[in-house]
């Protein structure tokens, strides 16, 4: 059967709320017994192919709820319960570390989505605010013992 351009996109249009619902299924841990949560990491080394090792340790680990959001039917988007922090570990210890990706893991650890990591109005999927300028472009540097803290994470669909 071929789709009309319009029967197509009606159909993918319906699709959209169906699928952040089960986006954020993944996301959640639903036995109350288990302390396991989904996850966002930061790293610093090269991205590499979807889903692949990291290549490093993480800068920082900032853990969900158990719920770990919801989804806004009306504005058609996944939205993470914030803020969402965590300590910082993994940074060099002598110059810091610049957050280049993220990855986001489901409650047992599974690989849920990388995602692009720059400073505020830069364009990234996660936005960091400035703490500098190197080389004449703002940085995000991260530091061992400081805080990372997300206080908006929405995904559309």
């Amino acid at each position: 059967m071929d789709l009309s351009p319009e029967h197509l996109a009606a159909r993918l249009e319906a699709a959209r709320v169906p699928a952040l619902t089960a986006s954020l299924a993944l996301l959640q841990q639903t036995d109350p017994q288990s302390a396991d949560r989904a996850c966002i990491e930061l790293y610093g080394t090269a991205r590499p192919a979807a889903g692949d090792p990291p290549g490093g340790t993480p800068i920082v680990v900032m853990t969900l709820t158990a719920s770990a959001g919801s989804v806004d039917e009306a504005a058609i988007e996944l939205q993470l319960a914030t803020p969402i922090a965590g300590q910082i570990t993994g940074a060099n210890p002598a110059t810091g570390t610049i957050p280049l990706w993220a990855r986001i893991k489901t409650p047992g650890g599974g690989w849920w989505s990388d995602a692009s990591v720059t400073v505020e109005g830069e364009g990234g999927e996660i936005q960091m605010p400035q703490t500098g300028t190197e080389g004449g472009q703002p940085v995000a540097r991260l530091f061992n013992g400081a805080t990372a803290r997300l206080s908006s994470a929405v995904f559309g669909g």
